[in-house]
């Protein structure tokens, strides 16, 4: 029986595959390197157990929303409020709680937990400390076996400066990692000042792992009808540049484990990532796309380009391009910069 809190998985390869795709990603035992990243897909229970069937490693669950946390919990205050100076066994004025927004999320998780045996990452969004933290706990509680802490503000208070705003993240990580017993992985952005420094930071504040990198949603202007409106565009494996250079930079550096979040649409996008450094890789718009089978397409894929390159397992490559192992690091600094435009 499959038990991933508890590292126990059968030795099964995935689609036939003769490679072993099996391999850990903070502490999580994964049958496969392919995660599939928080989205639509694990709004359903029937999805998400098609996608343990079709082999993916695991699944992060979508995301649950400081915002969304604290409106819930000023809806309730406000609730209370009601009727405060009345007669105080009028009960009816008091809310009624069960199954509601962030609460429900909570029971829906433990009711997955239930239907699924391979790992479920909870997600949490959040920007700022505060009382919702104790969610991560009902996250753990309800059957995620890890976390991933999605941190994401836009800084437009031009009086905050870069050490606030990393100090704030940090004060974050550290208080979820205070919260739950199980992994928590720290989703980044690109846009730190040192990212080096900071990436580093985020490890010594508890980071069991870093996913590289998070996707912002910009709004776009409309001009005929003069409006703002914001579209959602499916990733490209072009993409990959900026997290897979990242990754070769600070898994040379960093004891920690690495997943690329950006993508990923083939098995040797798969293998790109892992020789650049990470343990694993997360999809979603290629599910979107083209539906969960899509994993046991990857699967195949990065298997077959294993066995073509004579890896028998994942760790015999991973980490095989980073700028520790390559000849020439700096390629992936301002040389490459240079080479680039003098060629």
């Amino acid at each position: 029986m499959l038990n991933p809190k508890h590292g126990i998985f059968p030795s099964r390869k995935v689609q036939n595959a003769v490679a072993d795709l099996t391999t850990t990603f903070v502490g999580l035992n994964l049958r496969s390197p392919v995660i599939i990243g928080a989205c639509p897909v694990s709004r359903r229970v029937e999805s998400i157990q098609a996608a343990e069937e079709a082999g993916a490693g695991a699944i992060v669950i979508y995301s649950l929303f400081q915002e969304q946390i604290e409106l819930e919990t000023k809806e309730v205050d406000e609730a209370l409020a009601v009727g405060s100076e009345s007669y105080p066994e009028a009960l009816t004025y008091f809310p009624k709680l069960e199954h509601a927004g962030p609460r429900e999320h909570v029971m829906w998780v433990e009711k997955t937990r239930k239907c699924v045996k391979f790992p479920l990452i909870g997600s949490l969004n959040a920007y700022s400390v505060g009382s919702w933290v104790h969610y991560a706990k009902q996250l753990e509680s309800a059957g995620c076996d890890a976390l991933e802490l999605n941190l994401y503000a836009v800084q437009t208070d031009p009086q905050k400066t870069a050490s606030v705003v990393e100090q704030e993240a940090l004060d974050v990580i550290a208080s979820v990692k205070d919260a739950v017993s199980i992994p928590v992985a720290v989703k980044l952005s690109p846009f730190y000042t040192a990212l080096a420094n900071f990436a580093s930071r985020v490890v010594e504040a508890g980071a069991d792992g870093l996913v590289l990198f998070n996707r912002f949603y910009q709004p776009v202007i409309d001009v005929q009808t003069e409006s703002l409106s914001v579209t959602i565009n499916y990733s490209t494996p072009e993409e990959q540049r900026l997290p897979m250079r990242w990754i070769a930079i600070l898994s040379a550096q960093l004891d920690v484990d690495f997943c690329a979040s950006t993508g990923v649409h083939s098995g040797e996008d798969a293998a790109a990532y892992i020789l650049a450094g990470a343990k694993a890789v997360q999809t979603a718009s290629h599910v979107l796309k083209n539906g969960v089978q899509a994993i046991g397409r990857i699967n195949s894929e990065l298997s077959e380009w294993m066995d073509s390159k004579g890896y028998s397992c994942v760790k015999d490559f991973q980490g095989k391009l980073n700028s520790r192992s390559v000849s020439d690091p700096f390629v992936f600094e301002r040389a490459h910069y240079i080479n680039a435009l003098l060629s």
